[in-house]
C-alpha cells in the first residue's frame, strides 16, 4: 500500500510508503486524489497530515522510471494526473499540514509546499516561536527539502513558481529553481519555506498536538478559511495547470531531461554535451 492512514482526534495521518525513498509513480498521485476525496466530506476528520515513512524520505519525487523510455503522449497523461492531483491537493477543502520528517524532493517538495503548514525535522533544538523555542545546533541529521529540476535537465510548473513567488518573494522562487537548491531546515525556516523546525523525536507529536488543536475548530470555520487562502488561485491555476502538462511532458521526452532521468538510475551525474 502506498498510504497507511489513521485517525486519532478528527486528524488524519496519512503516511507515504511506498518504497524506501517514496519515489512517486501513478499509484502514488492516484492514492493522494482517492484518499482525500474520501475525507473532503467526512466530519470525522478536520485536519490531514502527510508524513513520510522512517527510512528518511518525505518524498524523493517522480520514480525515473515513470518517465524513462516513454512517448510524449504517454508522459502527457501522466503530467496531466500529476498536475490534476496537485491542485487538487491545493484545494483540498481542509486543512493539510506536511510533516517533513525525511528529504522532501522534487514533486515530494511540490506538495510539502502546497500544504498549509510545513513542520520540518532537524538534528537542533525547537526553533520556529512559542516559550520553549531556543537556538538550534547544527546537524547532519536535518533533512532538506529540494528542487534539484535544474540539474536534471528537466523545467518546472508555472503554477508552482507562482505560488512559490508569493510564498517567498520571488528573487528566493528565483535563485532556488535556477540554482536547484535543496535547502537545510533552518535555511528552508529563515525565508519562511516551512513553519516550524523540531528534533526529530519531538516532531510527530509536535505536529500532532498543532494538529489536533486545529480541529477542534469546527468544520465550516476550517473550510471556510481554507476556501479563502486557495479560492483567489484558482483560475489562475487551472489555465497554467494544463499548459504546464504539455511542457513537461516535452522536457521529460527530450533527449536532455532523458539523460537526467538515467543519471538517477546510474547514480551518476548527466552527460550533456
Amino acid at each position: 500500500m502506498p498510504l497507511e492512514i489513521t485517525v486519532q482526534n478528527r486528524v488524519a495521518r496519512i503516511k507515504i510508503n511506498h518504497n524506501a525513498a517514496n519515489t512517486l509513480t501513478t499509484d502514488s498521485f492516484e492514492a493522494f486524489r482517492d484518499t482525500l476525496k474520501k475525507f473532503e466530506n467526512d466530519d470525522a476528520v478536520r485536519v490531514v497530515v502527510f508524513i513520510g515513512n522512517d527510512t528518511g524520505y518525505f518524498s524523493n519525487g517522480f520514480d525515473p522510471a515513470l518517465f524513462l523510455g516513454k512517448s510524449y503522449e504517454y508522459n502527457h497523461s501522466i503530467t496531466q494526473l500529476v498536475n490534476e492531483t496537485a491542485l487538487y491537493y491545493f484545494f483540498f477543502n481542509k486543512p493539510i499540514i506536511a510533516c517533513l520528517n525525511g528529504h522532501a524532493m522534487g514533486a515530494g517538495a511540490v506538495f510539502a509546499v502546497f500544504s498549509d503548514w510545513r513542520f520540518m525535522g532537524h538534528g537542533g533544538r525547537r526553533v520556529g516561536g512559542g516559550k520553549d523555542a531556543g537556538t538550534p545546533t547544527m546537524s547532519s541529521e536535518s533533512t532538506r527539502l529540494g528542487f534539484p529540476e535544474a540539474f536534471l535537465g528537466m523545467n518546472f510548473p508555472a503554477f508552482v513558481a507562482r505560488y512559490m513567488q508569493d510564498l517567498i518573494g520571488v528573487q528566493q522562487t528565483r535563485d532556488i529553481l535556477f540554482g536547484g537548491k535543496s535547502l537545510k531546515a533552518l535555511d528552508a525556516l529563515e525565508i519562511g519555506l516551512v513553519d516550524k523546525v523540531y528534533p526529530p523525536a519531538e516532531l510527530l507529536a509536535e505536529t500532532q498536538k498543532f494538529a489536533e488543536k486545529l480541529a477542534k475548530s469546527p468544520t465550516q470555520v476550517l473550510t471556510g478559511m481554507k476556501r479563502a487562502r486557495t479560492e483567489p488561485y484558482r483560475t489562475l491555476f487551472t489555465a497554467l495547470a494544463a499548459g504546464d502538462a504539455a511542457k513537461l511532458a516535452e522536457y521529460m521526452t527530450s533527449p536532455v531531461t532523458q539523460e537526467g532521468l538515467r543519471s538517477i538510475v546510474e547514480k551518476r551525474r548527466p552527460r550533456w554535451s
